[in-house]
């Protein structure tokens, strides 16, 4: 290792980090294990050199310091997807599947296409005899990669077939059926909605797992979503930090990915949120007071709800919802008083009388539905007062031209539509297995047509939310 350089500058150990990998990958162990020694791991900057060192440490046989070393990468760059999807994959070889779960979920939550993070759950759910789960990931790694040896290998251990593909189109509504993950090929295919194919997934093993459940099971699916562990045992909510608002910040795992981990990042874009929802409240001259309500449909453990703290004081009623049962958990547990929160359930139904709330808002939920859309919009109506204000954000016409002029479509997005310059419909829909997976965009024509069956559409409001439009919607 005579011409090795020192742990000096950045440079310097990037440098280092590629010597180590080079050495590993020809065999010269020796030259790898004084190059990985060489690097202090409070020096790295990058992320992505970290995660390298842990696989030249894995490929040397040292499980423990492959863990440090993509432990490290995750704390380096909490929102690289790589970082977690390596971190899973070490912490199964160790037989920590319970964590090395949650790193894999984490991974694809960040990243859908990360298939490091897909054979890890495939590896689990076989272990665990969960056949029927690990068939859907096998398919949809092979989708992604249909050379994939590892992928091939694990369905046989399943004695599954292979993926069956399907498309399905129409003038207007352009839907494109994948797995959870967005489409990339090996070998790329022409553009063109001839070449839009997806993958359904064994589609009768899904029937007979679901036959199996029972209908009790299934119904609670529907109500308050996967179950995590076999047994929860609750003796009260858990000590939580307390954030520069004053209120409990929740744990990471239950931001949605906002703030990528970071809950000072997390607070910020609530109240990036909330100044967005009251200056469109503002133009439409609604005002909220005491006696008035309010509903946050959707909106996980609160990082809005918790920036309407004035609004609450004044004696306006704020209330939260979301299908998703551990975030409703921790905001009945923490932000309950001044606000209150319920477990909705997909189906269209809100607890509420009618004309109950004067200001609904949906943010990031439309983006995500392809069934029973116009069902919650009846039944978001039906509780919004005649002088009500409902607020939706979307994907429409002008997030693709956003996504475009960046030079930045998602990676959610299959290939085939990320080459098209507009929308190619006025409703696409991007079909995934779990809701986090599903995208939606709405053409502003379609909104006001459609929409406008419901509600007068006061306004369509580009980039009101992040990349995403604002919908303003009152009563007929």
């Amino acid at each position: 290792m005579e011409n090795t350089p020192g742990p000096g500058s950045d440079s310097d150990l990037s440098r280092l980090v590629a010597q180590a990998v080079a050495a590993c990958e020809r065999g010269d162990h020796d030259t790898a294990r004084k190059c990985l020694a060489a690097v202090p791991p409070n020096k790295l900057v990058r992320c992505q050199d970290a995660v390298a060192l842990g696989y030249v440490a894995l490929n040397l046989g040292g499980g423990a310091a492959a863990l440090d070393w993509f432990t490290t990468a995750v704390q380096l760059d909490p929102a690289q997807a790589s970082a977690h999807a390596a971190r899973a994959l070490m912490l199964q070889l160790l037989n920590r599947s319970a964590e090395a779960k949650q790193s894999a979920d984490t991974a694809l939550w960040l990243d859908a296409n990360d298939r490091v993070a897909l054979k890890v759950l495939a590896r689990i759910c076989i272990n665990g005899h969960r056949l029927v789960e690990a068939q859907a990931y096998c398919q949809q790694i092979l989708e992604l990669n249909p050379s994939d040896a590892d992928a091939r290998t694990m369905l046989l251990q399943c004695g599954s077939p292979q993926p069956v593909v399907q498309l399905v189109s129409s003038p207007n509504t352009f839907s494109v059926a994948v797995p959870a993950t967005p489409t990339v090929r090996a070998n790329p295919q022409p553009s063109g909605s001839a070449r839009l194919d997806g993958l359904l997934g064994d589609y009768p093993a899904r029937c007979e797992a679901w036959e199996k459940l029972g209908v009790e099971h299934l119904l609670q699916q529907l109500v308050v979503g996967d179950f995590k562990k076999a047994v929860d045992i609750s003796t009260g909510p858990a000590p939580a930090a307390t954030g520069a608002d004053g209120l409990p910040l929740p744990p990471p795992d239950l931001t949605m990915g906002y703030g990528a981990g970071n809950l000072d990042a997390y607070l910020a874009c609530g109240r990036k949120s909330y100044a967005s929802l009251m200056g469109l409240l503002q133009q439409q001259a609604v005002e909220l007071g005491t006696g008035d309500a309010l509903l946050d449909w959707g909106g996980a453990s609160g990082r809005v709800v918790r920036q309407f703290l004035p609004e609450a004081r004044r004696g306006c009623e704020v209330w939260g919802c979301d299908v998703h049962a551990p975030s409703i958990q921790w905001a009945q547990g923490h932000l309950s008083p001044p606000f209150k929160f319920f477990n909705s359930s997909i189906l269209p139904h809100l607890p509420f009388p009618d004309g109950r709330f004067k200001f609904i808002y949906g943010l990031s939920v439309m983006t995500h539905m392809v069934a029973l859309r116009d069902l919650w919009l009846l039944e978001l109506g039906r509780v919004l007062r005649p002088d009500g204000c409902l607020i939706l954000t979307v994907h429409n016409e002008s997030t693709w031209a956003w996504f475009r002029e960046r030079n930045q479509m998602p990676h959610w997005m299959p290939d085939d539509l990320k080459a098209l310059p507009e929308m190619p419909g006025e409703c696409v829909e991007i079909r995934g297995s779990r809701w986090e997976h599903v995208y939606t965009f709405f053409h502003s024509a379609y909104l006001r047509r459609v929409w406008g069956q419901y509600f007068r559409v006061a306004d369509i409001v580009p980039a009101a939310e992040g990349y995403q439009t604002a919908v303003v919607l009152r009563k007929l």
